[in-house]
């Protein structure tokens, strides 16, 4: 596990493993009731290793009871299922990360013929809040569509005058990457993630998509990374969708 993901404050550190409140534990914190290797720490954004120091609250020690947050950014390639298992026997993407030692799972889901970038997690609150449609996270796909794309559907995406199962989609952030004689390459961003949403918006113009690639979820980039690669997320990058969390539950939407 990348070392750097063990770093936190001390009241985070109270907060994820105890059955405190935030402002419970900061209380008990700033009024000399928490001592970290036997010594009275108040300052609640004292950094603390999550499984490295010993804590205790009121005398009693506090022992860390949940695994310390994971985030993997995997490409996934094409036939592979976004699933813990598959009835079927088919790969699946936590076999890809079987050597990851805590249990994690897919943010959203690529079906198993789109590849690309998955987000792969144990940080259920963020996981939330990356796939719920009230965040309206930006995710960016490479599409490849069979013949030429007429202006019309261009000028209708962009509208968001088109309806999927009866409900009108946002507006689609659409641009031709490449033409090609035969095919024509698109970048394409959605900000909500229904079902194989971009397969059935380009069938409706009867343009088949012939290979699809998400290259983009919010802040997080495909780039570096071959099919079946992983990595972990840098400390800015984690940074960054924590931020998204926190503005979506203080905006108007609520969880």
């Amino acid at each position: 596990m990348n070392p750097n993901l063990e770093k936190m404050t001390l009241l985070k550190w109270m907060t994820r493993n105890t059955r405190l409140s935030r402002r419970k534990a900061f209380e008990a914190i700033v009024s000399g009731q928490v001592k970290v290797e036997g010594t009275v720490v108040t300052d609640t954004t004292f950094p603390l290793g999550s499984s490295a120091r010993r804590v205790t609250l009121n005398g009693k020690p506090v022992r860390r009871t949940f695994p310390p947050p994971v985030y993997l950014l995997l490409y996934k390639p094409k036939g592979v299922v976004t699933s813990a298992s598959d009835p079927q026997g088919r790969a699946t993407v936590l076999d890809l990360v079987k050597k990851n030692r805590i249990p994690i799972f897919p943010v959203g889901r690529l079906d198993i013929m789109t590849e690309g970038l998955l987000l792969l997690t144990n940080d259920g609150p963020l996981a939330h809040a990356l796939t719920h449609p009230s965040y309206s996270v930006p995710r960016t796909y490479h599409v490849k569509l069979k013949g030429t794309v007429p202006p019309q559907v261009f000028k209708t995406l962009r509208s968001g005058a088109l309806k999927l199962d009866g409900k009108p989609i946002r507006p689609v952030e659409v641009q031709i990457l490449k033409t090609l004689r035969r095919n024509t390459w698109l970048t394409v961003t959605l900000r909500e993630g229904r079902t194989r949403e971009i397969r059935r918006i380009f069938a409706i113009f009867n343009l088949p998509v012939l290979n699809l690639i998400r290259v983009r979820y919010g802040p997080l980039s495909l780039k570096g990374l071959q099919p079946g690669q992983r990595r972990y997320l840098t400390e800015k990058e984690i940074r960054r969708l924590k931020q998204i969390e926190k503005e979506g539950s203080h905006g108007p939407q609520t969880r």
